[in-house]
């Protein structure tokens, strides 16, 4: 085993689309499984959530890296035979239509975890495979509505805020991938494949888990406990975090504020929440009088926990960063300059020209794929007249 990519040798089939489903197998790809992205023949609709750039938007480009994409109609009369041929001998299956389609389709978990014992099936969906929601078309903002996140994201303006993020995407993918790991290694151990209903909704509990079970039992502060915070400086914004009483002493000395490090009120946590509207009068005008910098500098050296508020773009040019290499570009035909990839925690950085750190357009292998399982010249050629496939041709020099 190749301890750098340890699913080696796993083969996954991929009907997933979007953001959940495709980013967690796109996981399994970078850990060395074989993933075999099966998408509609105009493509996964993650291809059009944006400007498309090449057959791509962003989110289809990260989703669908180290990928090998067959382009299928999967209402054909030989979607069947092809997907049966690529389950025989798959470890790992995705799928996230809505409760009941993929019956429908004919490749429901009870047919095909027959059909491949050893089967680890997924399905993905906004509010799983059972309720009364279940029915329910549902993508990330949905989610936070749904699952009290976007009311906890109140800002200071009174309105709701949905996160930019997909937040509840990326976390379900993560919680997927965590839960296909232990059932690939029973499946190793001699036990049988699994089915694994996973939602959306799942995901957006566990994420906000600490907030709700906080919620359960005391009124939320969404503020928190000044002068822990957001703080407008005379340029900007600084966050800071005061959690223990030397840290909040330390500020005080900073500050010049000896009234309220003597003030036994204001000691713990719940003290300092019960006069945090005090509280924030005292700082605000003090955090204006100087750049975020200036305090940045300052709190740093005290052992204050802060940091200046930045933008991505600010975020990617830091020279921690770039010093650390957390970012691998990788070049998009159609875009002037490569894409910011973020290497994966835990994997070897991403190696341009790779396959791992490729994203296949459109049914780019359907042609491999299709020959790997039997099919001759003729036979794809027909498959692609009869409108069951879509096939690509490198481009002529």
């Amino acid at each position: 085993m190749n301890p750098e990519h340890p699913y080696e040798g796993i083969k996954v089939v991929d009907l997933s689309q979007g953001i959940a489903g495709p980013y967690c197998a796109m996981l399994l790809a970078q850990h060395g499984a074989d993933v075999i992205k099966v998408e509609p023949l105009q493509g996964d609709w993650a291809r059009a959530l944006g400007t498309p750039v090449s057959d791509h938007t962003e989110f289809s480009f990260i989703g669908s890296l180290g990928k090998r994409s067959l382009a299928l109609d999967l209402k054909s009369n030989e979607a069947p035979k092809i997907i049966d041929a690529l389950v025989a001998n798959a470890d790992v299956f995705f799928e996230g239509f809505r409760p009941g389609v993929i019956d429908r389709l004919g490749f429901g978990h009870e047919r095909l975890m027959a059909l491949n014992p050893k089967l680890i099936y997924v399905s993905i969906s906004g509010f799983g495979q059972t309720g009364p929601l279940r029915d329910k078309p549902a993508m990330d903002p949905v989610l936070q509505a749904f699952t009290g996140f976007m009311m906890d994201n109140t800002g200071n303006d009174g309105i709701p805020h949905r996160a930019p993020t997909v937040i509840n995407d990326m976390s379900t993918a993560m919680y997927a991938f965590s839960a296909v790991a232990p059932a690939l290694h029973a499946v190793h151990d001699g036990f049988p494949g699994r089915y694994l209903d996973v939602s959306l909704m799942q995901g957006a509990a566990n994420l906000s888990g600490i907030r709700i079970m906080t919620a359960s039992h005391r009124e939320l502060d969404r503020a928190g406990a000044p002068p822990s915070g957001i703080h407008e400086t005379a340029d900007g914004w600084l966050q800071l975090v005061i959690i223990k009483k030397d840290d909040f002493h330390t500020l005080c000395d900073l500050l010049g504020f000896t009234d309220l490090k003597a003030d036994p009120g204001l000691q713990n946590l719940p003290g300092r929440m019960e006069q945090s509207e005090q509280l924030r009068a005292r700082f605000a005008p003090a955090f204006l009088e100087k750049p975020a910098i200036y305090w940045r500098e300052m709190f740093t050296e005290a052992g204050l926990q802060n940091e200046v508020l930045q933008s991505f773009e600010q975020f990617i040019d830091h020279p921690h960063v770039s010093e650390t290499e957390l970012f691998t570009y990788l070049e998009l035909a159609g875009l002037p300059r490569p894409l910011p990839m973020a290497n994966l925690p835990g994997l070897p950085k991403f190696v341009p020209g790779t396959a791992t750190a490729h994203s296949p357009v459109t049914g780019q292998h359907s042609n491999e794929i299709l020959r790997e399982l039997g099919y001759d010249h003729d036979a794809i050629a027909g498959l692609r007249r009869r409108g069951f496939i879509t096939t690509w041709s490198a481009p002529s020099e």
